[in-house]
């Protein structure tokens, strides 16, 4: 091939690439502003929009790990071309749904369909871009995913107020249709690799576990901790984690290699990983359910009022490289975390009367925090493992990431759920003198943020519960972040001890195997 064709196949790569990025990471949190549409045109309970949410996230996290194994062995670009038609299939599902059910089952195969798309696109682009052109395309297809994610609530709130709901799902037709066809033309094929062997006991082991994790906290906040179904959803958990830590220490190629962990560093970047999606994201969806069930704002209004978010994160990715070759590492990161702290205390100030600026400079604040720490995270990730393990590292902490989202908004909701039902016991519900729904039926409408569907005479008590839930999520919140500040002292390398780092590599090379083939 001649350096010219070389040099637009490389090109080529990058975009397909690129584009399916964008898809996969604005889905993640695109449907948030969708939420209040979609409740009340489908007669969503919370439950069923926390599920709308996280089957997305949660089978994206749990099959991206193994889904780099099963690219391996059987080609990556069979596995993309198969992840693209996947997503595609899902989001015409999302796009027809005609009942919560159905629109949940499409987002699990969006998953994973996005999960089987992101685990090969790297290794992809490596193949593509040698030598110093390989950080230049990572730095592409970086930002186009972080973009993505950070302009997601705008483009979904343009789409749902002019187009409809249905419209932020169908939209990915067209773009997903160009990736297969990029992907069918102009990726190279991979031959497969043998000796490798798919850890499937692994993989569903893994779905089981974040499955039944999320199905407990959702049916605990609904239901009751102590009702059947929770109990029986958090026993199931507690025997897939077990089984799942024996099956990886076991296996000869397990899809989560443990031995990551003894290095505290690592250890220590994944909790943060996690806490960075959890409070950064996972309290997205009650916001919106605020901003446009109770404010009564468009969709299109709840997505620029929180563009303000995103532009927050733009900014410190700007500035993180700078402050962090001055500051060092571990001060940026816990930066990052003190300032999400900071700006959830701001937004816990909010109140039944409040309007949506006063969770403006909370929202500047938590984005600004967001920003200084995707980037280090990603990079100690790979910087304090043995070399032949980095590629496994990036996997890990980059499943941390939609795990963190999806637990996060799994968790928030049950705090929210718990604090309006509280302020919307029976008594207070009859007290107020409410006639034809019972004090249930005012507590599901109230947590939805159905509130149009509230008869008045119980409306200022729902909007009073909620917004005291919201504060309630907010503290908890701050707590999580002030959580990451401590793990950050803790466990991150200053950025400056460069030796220690390197010898806390050689000190792990004997502990952690390198896993046979591979890139």
């Amino acid at each position: 091939m001649l350096p010219h064709e070389s040099d637009t196949a490389a090109r080529r790569t990058l975009l397909t690439v690129s584009v399916a990025a964008a898809i996969t990471t604005m889905d993640i949190t695109i449907v948030n502003v969708a939420l209040a549409a979609i409740a009340a045109d489908l007669s969503a309970t919370l439950p069923q929009l926390q599920w709308m949410v996280n089957a997305y996230p949660l089978l994206f996290a749990a099959l991206l790990l193994v889904g780099g194994s099963v690219s391996d062995r059987l080609g990556r670009r069979r596995i993309f071309v198969a992840g693209v038609v996947l997503f595609t299939i899902g989001s015409l599902l999302c796009g027809v749904a005609p009942a919560p059910g159905v629109l949940i089952a499409g987002r699990a195969v969006q998953g994973i369909g996005g999960a089987l798309i992101f685990a090969p696109a790297l290794p992809l682009l490596a193949a593509a871009y040698p030598g110093q052109r390989r950080n230049a395309a990572m730095g592409v297809f970086s930002a186009t995913a972080a973009v993505s994610a950070a302009i997601a609530p705008l483009v979904g709130g343009a789409l749902v107020s002019s187009l409809g709901w249905r419209s932020i799902f169908l939209v990915n037709l067209l773009p997903g249709a160009f990736v297969l066809f990029g992907a069918l033309r102009w990726l190279p094929a991979s031959g497969r690799q043998a000796g490798r062997r798919l850890d499937l006991a692994g993989a569903v082991l893994g779905v089981l576990l974040l499955g039944t994790v999320n199905l407990a906290v959702i049916s605990g906040a609904d239901e009751g901790w102590t009702r059947p179904v929770t109990l029986v959803a958090a026993g199931v958990a507690v025997v897939a984690l077990v089984l799942f830590v024996a099956t990886e220490h076991r296996t000869a190629d397990p899809m989560l290699q443990l031995a990551l962990f003894r290095i505290r560093a690592f250890t220590g970047v994944s909790v943060l990983s996690f806490l960075t999606r959890a409070v950064g994201f996972g309290t997205m969806p009650y916001l919106v359910l605020w901003l446009q069930g109770m404010l009564g704002y468009s969709p299109l209004q709840a997505g620029l009022q929180l563009s303000a978010l995103s532009v927050a994160i733009v900014g410190g990715s700007l500035v993180v490289a700078r402050l962090q070759h001055r500051y060092g590492t571990r001060a940026v990161v816990v930066a990052g975390f003190v300032a999400i702290c900071g700006g959830y205390l701001l937004v816990a100030r909010v109140g039944a009367e409040s309007t949506w600026l006063v969770v403006l400079p909370g929202l500047l604040l938590i984005g600004a925090g967001m920003g200084l720490l995707f980037a280090p995270l990603m990079g100690i990730s790979v910087s304090v493992v043995p070399p032949q393990q980095a590629g496994m590292a990036s996997g890990t902490a980059n499943a941390f990431f939609p795990l963190g989202t999806a637990v996060g908004a799994a968790v928030f909701g049950a705090v929210l759920a718990g604090r309006v039902g509280s302020g919307l016991s029976d008594d207070a519900v009859r007290s107020v003198g409410v006639s034809g729904q019972t004090a249930t039926e005012v507590r599901e409408l109230a947590s939805a943020g159905r509130f149009t569907d509230l008869p008045p005479e119980v409306a200022m008590l729902a909007r009073v519960a909620f917004v005291d839930g919201l504060a309630t999520v907010a503290w908890v919140a701050a707590g999580a972040a002030a959580v990451g500040v401590a793990v950050a002292l803790a466990t991150v390398p200053s950025g400056r001890d460069r030796p220690a780092v390197a010898a806390g590599r050689a000190s792990t090379n004997a502990d952690v195997r390198a896993p046979d083939g591979g890139d």
